[in-house]
């Protein structure tokens, strides 16, 4: 039967791959017979206003206003439709039109006092205001981003409402522990394509891009029915910008030194990161293309640190002054890095064993995709996201040289029907395949996964908002066994009022196993790793209950209480009947409740502004009765900027983690960290300067017997050109 479904998966995805490249040559035409246009402008200066998004409500047309603020947007045929316009560090404005209206219109924008999320994507897999999803969504915009200027995106995220970082991998809300970049629990995409490694299905922050994000939105908690596998805890997806019109040249070089602790230094030489970029933006005709080149290097703050990384990416987008264009990039990154697994002694924790010395890795990672929307009317969308990614990796380790390489060939086929003003129904379908050749996957396999989607989204006022959806997936790897997965969902928004709306959703999320989880056969740093083909997914069933609160325009408050329930989770775990031998396993059963909130406050418009995160987690291993491994239960930050942030201090704490993996006796504290960041600009250059953990602070970074890093000292110079 399993097979029977996955050859119906696959000729259902053929056909409306064929059907998606036919109508790509269809003109987008038919679709409205009027057009009403305007020009988006500033309400205080009345400077125009480039790459504002204009559309109408309920509808899958929209617009981007040019570098003169111009627009021309199409309108349905007939009845009143509302026009939504917003803008980065403006306020969402809307306006009531007829069908038939004419002339020109002048949108004005107010300065938003506190910047808060208004539009995303990712929720609903369409535009919808974070207020009106039934699920918790924090948005981090590119502004922020520059104004923190991270040189990777983990060094932001962190700062978003209910992200934990643990020893550099990524969790939400809890749903990860720690499992050295293998089987990650959160989705991570770039512009809505997949972009989690084949093998180890994990995140590689550095390959992703930093200079041209529009605006990274998260979206909390199980999200399997409408991106499946892997959206176990979440869904991340890094928006970038659209090409400019005008011809523009960002150049972005760093240099950083890390500062060892009195007693802790392991050479004499000083250790220091540098980095450079080039980003480059411009329209050739109807084309817009992105082009960026960066080289990074660093010795780390530890033995055995050292990273050398090469990355290159190319954006198109066509026609350029399209509502709905093509958009084509390929992004390759080349990773060298030398590996620190743990330390050598607690009194000399920066350094390794020294057969350790000289262990690196090898990794290039090389991520195609390609978004269209081959068919756009006032009631239908039909968009196909088609994307490769291409990963291969080379240990050069004194106890082995595993290699192994992985291509994924997938698509993404979206169908959306806007039936009314009030309706709007999504199905579509998944498939990929990926092919996986290695020295220590055994066998090395060949994996399929096939899924087909829907999510109906109804108003049943304008206050009242209701959306279930369902999804099935189907995942199979050569030799192992195969899962068949449905997960439902539900949710429920009642918006009080203008200001102040309330959420509720019942949803299923689902992981299938990675490659490297249910495949492996190595032994590492003299540990023996064994394969697994009886490993099935893990799931999950999440209830959560939340409040978006928007009190004036200097206060923005958002808080969610949320339960899940993780069946089959799977962790690394001693085989049976074995010795110092390991594999992946379903162990456990488990439970993670909590709550995450979020403050906005300005407390000076334009001078100073305090933001805050905290997210308080109780779990428990229904096995055990223990707490879940590597979750704190108070999870805090917080962020005072001055003059437009720049210039700002960050504050960063974590409790004792109350249970680890392996050697529970050691000593395990709270980490508190502070940052200091300031920035200026000068004729068009922008000059930042950064501290990193100002106080020295000596923490293990979660993982047993791994440092923490030391203190930091950075200056980054960026001039536009």
């Amino acid at each position: 039967m399993a097979a029977a479904i996955a050859a119906g998966f696959r000729r259902c995805l053929a056909s409306g791959a064929a059907l998606a490249v036919f109508l790509a040559g269809v003109p987008l035409a038919a679709q409205a017979q009027d057009a009403v246009r305007g020009r988006v402008l500033d309400a205080e200066t009345r400077a125009p206003i480039a790459g504002a998004t204009v559309l109408i409500r309920n509808t899958p047309l929209r617009a981007t206003s040019r570098s003169d603020g111009g627009f021309a947007i199409a309108l349905p045929s007939e009845g009143t439709y509302t026009l939504i316009v917003v803008a980065p560090g403006f306020r969402l404005t809307e306006r009531e039109l007829q069908a038939d209206h004419s002339g020109e219109l002048s949108i004005l924008l107010d300065r938003q006092t506190v910047t808060v999320p208004e539009l995303t994507v990712t929720a609903s897999r369409s535009v919808a205001r974070p207020g009106e999803a039934p699920v918790s969504v924090a948005v981090m915009s590119g502004e922020e981003l520059h104004h923190r200027h991270p040189v990777t995106l983990d060094e932001a995220l962190p700062f978003a409402q209910g992200v934990i970082f643990n020893s550099g991998q990524m969790d939400i809300r809890g749903s990860t522990g720690l499992a050295r970049g293998v089987g990650s629990r959160v989705l991570m995409l770039l512009d809505g394509h997949r972009v989690l490694s084949g093998v180890g299905a994990s995140i590689d922050f550095g390959g992703l891009p930093v200079l041209d994000v529009d605006q990274i939105e998260i979206v909390k908690g199980p999200h399997s029915t409408l991106w499946g596998t892997n959206a176990l805890g979440g869904v991340v997806n890094v928006i970038t910008r659209r090409p400019s019109a005008e011809p523009e040249t960002i150049v972005r070089g760093y240099y950083g030194l890390f500062d060892t602790p009195s007693g802790m230094s392991f050479t004499e030489e000083r250790l220091s990161r540098e980095g450079i970029a080039i980003h480059h933006s411009r329209r050739l005709g109807d084309v817009g293309t992105t082009l960026f080149l960066g080289r990074e290097e660093s010795d780390g703050f530890r033995q055995n640190g050292e990273l050398g990384r090469w990355r290159v990416r190319l954006k198109t987008v066509f026609p350029a002054e399209s509502a709905n264009p093509w958009e084509v990039f390929v992004n390759w990154t080349r990773k060298d890095e030398e590996e620190f697994f743990t330390w050598l002694s607690a009194d000399r924790p920066l350094e390794v064993d020294p057969t350790e010395l000289g262990d690196w890795i090898r990794t290039d990672d090389l991520v195609f995709g390609v978004t269209t929307n081959p068919i756009v009317t006032p009631k239908h969308r039909l968009q196909v996201r088609p994307h490769v990614y291409h990963a291969r990796s080379r240990n050069y380790f004194h106890d082995n040289e595993d290699f192994h390489r992985s291509t994924r060939l997938g698509t993404d086929i979206q169908w959306s029907l806007f039936p009314n003003r009030s309706h709007v129904l999504t199905i579509g379908g998944e498939g990929a395949m990926t092919g996986v050749s290695s020295n220590f996957l055994e066998p090395p396999p060949d994996v399929k996964d096939f899924a087909v989607f829907a999510q109906d989204e109804v108003a049943f006022s304008d206050r009242v908002h209701a959306s279930v959806g369902l999804r099935l997936d189907y995942h199979k790897a050569s030799a192992a066994m195969r899962d068949l997965v449905l997960n439902p969902k539900l949710g429920v928004v009642f918006a009080t009022s203008e200001r102040l709306s309330l959420r509720t959703s019942f949803s299923r999320g689902y992981r299938s196993p990675s490659v490297s989880e249910q495949f492996t056969s190595t032994t590492q740093f003299g540990f023996r790793v064994i394969p697994n083909l009886e490993l099935r997914g893990e799931s999950a069933w999440a209830r959560e209950v939340g409040a978006t609160l928007h009190l004036s325009d200097r206060v923005w408050v958002d808080a969610g209480f949320f339960w899940s329930e993780y069946t089959d989770l799977i962790e690394p775990t001693p085989a049976p009947n074995n010795i110092f031998t390991f594999q992946f396993r379903n162990v456990a059963e488990a439970m993670v409740r909590g709550i995450d909130a979020g403050l906005r406050l300005g407390v000076i418009p334009r001078r100073l502004d305090f933001s805050t995160t905290y997210t308080f987690l109780d779990t428990e291993d229904h096995g055990t009765g223990r707490a879940l491994p590597y979750r704190s239960r108070h999870n805090f930050t917080a962020t005072i900027a001055a003059w437009r942030q720049l210039v700002a201090i960050d504050f960063r704490y974590r409790s004792r983690v109350e249970e680890v993996l392996a050697f529970p006796l050691d000593d395990r504290d709270a980490i508190t960290l502070v940052d200091i960041r300031a920035g200026i600009r000068i004729l068009g250059t922008t000059v930042q300067a950064k501290i990193e953990n100002l106080f020295q602070t000596t923490y293990v970074d979660v993982q047993e017997r791994s440092p923490g890093q030391t203190r930091s000292f950075r200056l980054t110079v960026t001039p536009r050109f």
